[in-house]
């Protein structure tokens, strides 16, 4: 066994790609149309990290439409993002627009309407640019143009940086095409020492095997690393990775969770050794 690492199949099933768009386009349209609400709350600090939140609800939401419709390549999720955040911001634009020139929020009717007949969009894009929607100080000076356009690039960016980061800090977790499911993940029930560099773990492994892990000394509650195997009954070989813990020893709900090594193929018998020994708790299905 060479200790390799885990490489999804770039094909997908074509239905299930389509259905996995469908999706995240009808999640997408809803957290445009929502986060618009923002602009009901005249507080700014709130409104970025609202701004910042929907970052977060597109990268997870991609990766809900991932588990479900078994988008398997971080590629494939990484176009499903672009795909969301485009849809995101066409419809929160269509929802601004309908917002600012009926003074109320729209409805679904009046939303899908002009959604897909967008009458004189950039005009009355310009338009708010020009005169501006909101005032800014004591003086209630408006704010327009270039620090309106500025403020906009802005919170597209939170947006777009957000989303597309954590999009591609998600690991990609082994997938069967043998049987067309997702590996389920199990996570051995003890809290070793804490390992550093994925490299010198692949090296070790190669070097003395799987009992580097069995003959692990036990980490501290604070500081340690969580091992999962993704097990699969009646596949040729099974995964392995390791994620460093760290919690905060004033603030022990603070958890920091570093990746160590990402899914490495392992044998039948090392997997199984490993569960006999340790035992597992099985993770929640969307723990990315």
């Amino acid at each position: 066994m060479n200790f390799s690492k885990y490489k999804a199949n770039n094909q997908s099933n074509p239905t299930s790609a389509i259905l996995g768009f469908l999706f995240i386009f009808l999640i997408s349209v809803f957290l445009g149309w929502l986060y618009n609400l923002t602009y009901l709350i005249p507080i700014i600090y709130f409104n970025v990290v609202i701004t910042i939140a929907l970052g977060f609800a597109v990268a997870f939401s991609v990766q809900i439409a991932g588990k479900i419709f078994k988008i398997t390549t971080r590629a494939r999720r990484h176009y499903l993002t672009i795909f969301s955040l485009i849809t995101v911001y066409y419809s929160h634009w269509i929802a601004f627009i309908l917002f600012t020139t009926t003074g109320s929020i729209p409805n679904a009717s009046e939303f899908i309407s002009y959604f897909f007949y967008p009458n004189n969009f950039f005009l009355i894009i310009g338009e708010i640019n020009t005169y501006g929607t909101w005032s800014f100080g004591t003086m209630e000076a408006p704010v327009n143009g270039l620090i309106l356009t500025a403020i906009w690039l802005i919170e597209a960016i939170i947006i777009f940086f957000i989303a597309i980061r954590y999009t591609l800090l998600f690991p990609e977790n082994p997938y069967s095409e043998k049987f067309n499911k997702w590996y389920p993940k199990l996570t051995l029930d003890y809290d070793f020492n804490s390992f550093y560099s994925e490299d010198k773990i692949i090296t070790n492994l190669k070097e003395q095997g799987i009992d580097i892990i069995s003959n692990a000394e036990k980490g501290l509650a604070y500081k340690h690393s969580k091992i999962s195997i993704f097990f699969l009954k009646n596949e040729e070989n099974q995964y392995l990775s390791i994620d460093n813990i760290f919690i905060e020893v004033r603030n022990k709900s603070k958890k920091t969770i570093t990746p160590m090594l990402s899914p490495i193929k392992i044998t039948n018998t090392d997997a199984q050794q490993l569960i006999t020994k340790f035992g597992t708790k099985k993770a929640f299905y969307f723990d990315f």
